[in-house]
This record gives C-alpha cells, structure tokens and sequence, in this order.
C-alpha cells in the first residue's frame, strides 16, 4: 500500500492512503516553503518477491507524464473516401490489385502543400467520369470559377480535407461545405457523418448525375450497389455499430 505523506505546517501531518505498493513516498515540507512538491516512484513486482524501480522524476502539481512515443513513416491516409482510388492513376496499366506505387507515394504524402501536384492527374481522371452518362460538361463544378474544364473539382478534391462550418448546426450533407464553395449554396455544416451514402455521392458528382440543387443532394443512378451498412452505426460519438 503506497503512502503519500504531506508535511502540512510544523504541527500538522496528514497521510493519504492510496492501492499500491507500501513504499513511503515524502511530497515536500511546506513548514519551508508552504510548497508542495510531487516525487513520484514506480515499483514492480520481479517476480521472486522483491520490486524494482521503473520510473522516478519529479514535478510540481502531479506525476511527470511520459514522453509521446515517436511516430513512424506515415503509410496511409484518408480524408474524402474514394479520392485516391477513383482519381489517382486509376487507370494506370502498371498499377495491379496488389501494387499501385503512385497510390502508396499518395497516402504516405503528409504535406498539404505539396498535394496540389495531384491536380493534373485528378483532372485526367475526371474527364473519363464526365462521360459516363454519355454527356460531356455536366460534372460537377465543370468550368466553375472560371476555370478550365476540371480545374477547380480537381483543385477541391486535390485538398483531401474533410471541411465543417461550425456556425452551421444541421449536418446532412457530405461536401455541403464544398458545394458552397461552388456556388450551391446551403446552411450545412458539411463534414461527414456515419449515415451519409459518400460514396455514390462522390461517383455521382464525378459522372454528372448528381442533383445537389435541393439539399441534401440526391446520389443519382451510379452506385456501388451498397444501399445501407450491415449494422447502423450508433448516433452518439464515436459512432461505433454493434459488432457482429
């Protein structure tokens, strides 16, 4: 049982009690300084009925926390769903099912400043899902800005965030704040919640079948056949579903 004990004046002694082990552990004299200092010590059982020493530092108002451990290289990343698979050398003849070097240099990439090299690539890509409903121009946000054909789509998308107006309180909208940006506007909070179909929004927006005139936008005929998830997540954070 580990016993903290607290020098509170010259005539006054209070000791706390705490599970542990029965190391005796002084926490300063204030009949000094009126100061309390922490000294934390940590014991472990070795096994053959005697303790060893971990961790010993000191600190002023509780326990010295141990330093973060350091990351390693970053191997993945996800902000939009599908941005990576449907727009990076998706149709790359050297890239297999099992290997696909752009899209591993992609999610090790932790620079935003540098994601905008991804927009030629994206741009490519777009323009062989405008013509999937066989109607050229109708992407979304073809020519918006004033910019060449797919130039701002690729831009938004390029900025692999998800983006969230905090001053907005209803959130039904995958991209609503995206939307806004290109001109749709609405009062979504954007983001993305558990509940939101994202990927046929983001394959409908990519063919021109996406209609997000009236809010929350309609996914359109494209699909990938997923109309609801196994198990619904819960609504409250972190939004996890029942396993099964």
């Amino acid at each position: 049982m580990k016993k903290l004990i607290l020098a509170l004046g010259s005539s006054s002694l209070l000791v706390l009690t705490a599970c542990g082990d029965d190391t005796v552990v002084p926490v300063g004299d204030a009949s000094t300084d009126h100061s309390i200092t922490f000294e934390a010590a940590t014991q472990t059982d070795t096994g053959n009925g005697g303790t060893e020493s971990d961790v010993e530092e000191a600190g002023e108002g509780g326990p010295v926390l141990p330093t973060p451990p350091t990351l390693g290289t970053q191997i993945d990343r996800m902000g939009r769903p599908a941005i990576n698979t449907a727009l990076n050398h998706t149709f790359d003849p050297t890239c297999t099912s099992t290997s696909c070097p752009p899209k591993d240099a992609y999610n090790a990439d932790s620079m935003p400043t540098h994601w905008a090299t991804y927009i030629p690539q994206f741009e490519q890509n777009l323009a062989i899902y405008d013509g999937l409903d066989t109607v050229c121009g109708n992407q979304a946000a073809y020519g918006a800005l004033g910019n060449p054909a797919y130039t701002t789509l690729a831009s938004v998308l390029a900025g692999d965030m998800l983006w969230v107006n905090t001053g907005n309180s209803t959130c039904q909208q995958y991209l609503g704040v995206e939307f806004n940006v290109l001109g749709i506007t609405n009062t979504d909070c954007g983001g993305r919640t558990p509940s939101e179909n994202t990927i046929d929004i983001t394959y409908n927006a990519l063919a021109g079948t996406l209609t997000p005139n009236t809010l929350p936008a309609t996914p359109g005929p494209v699909t990938n056949g997923i109309t609801s998830p196994a198990s619904p997540p819960s609504t409250t954070f972190p939004y996890l579903a029942t396993p099964h």
